[in-house]
């Protein structure tokens, strides 16, 4: 009983508690200015610079969903305020079809992916987008370590874009 009770207060004080999600990222930019993120359902543009317009909290990090399982997660995505875009890319004259996630940043979160997005959208990325398949671009950032666990092979996500050149994401 007694090691049961040291036990509990060993768990207690090193901090093994859930991850927060609470830091919220207020602005970004889409490197390429010719670039245009719009809602669909929503009224919002996104090009260069831009103010956050919506904060979801998908909160997908590969110990959670690594980048296969990835593909697939839209659909949870969309239900935790995601939102459903059409991308104007400069190479393509017809806009692909996505879903953007910008999440908070984790509290113990690092790097510069904790204090803004910049989304950048790779040819290859747009390559792969055709024929109805799915492609998907994010920008992770790392924890830090506390100490006890090495979270240093964590990639937590501050946004995500599902894009396809078919609209597959209703």
């Amino acid at each position: 009983m007694r090691s049961l009770l040291l036990f509990s207060i060993f768990l207690f004080l090193t901090g093994c508690s859930t991850t927060t999600y609470n830091k919220e990222i207020s602005s970004g930019k889409i490197q390429n200015p010719e670039i245009i993120i719009t809602g669909v359902n929503d009224f919002f543009t996104l090009q260069g610079e831009f103010e956050s317009p919506f904060q979801s909290s998908t909160r997908y990090n590969s110990l959670e969903m690594g980048d296969k399982d990835l593909i697939k997660g839209y659909k949870n995505a969309l239900h935790h305020g995601a939102k459903h875009v059409k991308v104007k890319v400069p190479s393509l004259e017809k806009e692909l079809y996505g879903v953007l996630a910008l999440d908070r940043a984790d509290q113990d979160g690092v790097g510069p992916g904790t204090q803004s997005y910049k989304i950048i959208i790779p040819q290859p990325y747009i390559q792969a987008a055709k024929e109805g398949k799915i492609s998907v671009i994010y920008e992770y950032y790392k924890l830090k370590n506390d100490g006890f666990l090495d979270v240093s092979n964590i990639k937590e996500r501050s946004w995500i874009l599902w894009l396809s050149d078919k609209d597959v994401f209703q």
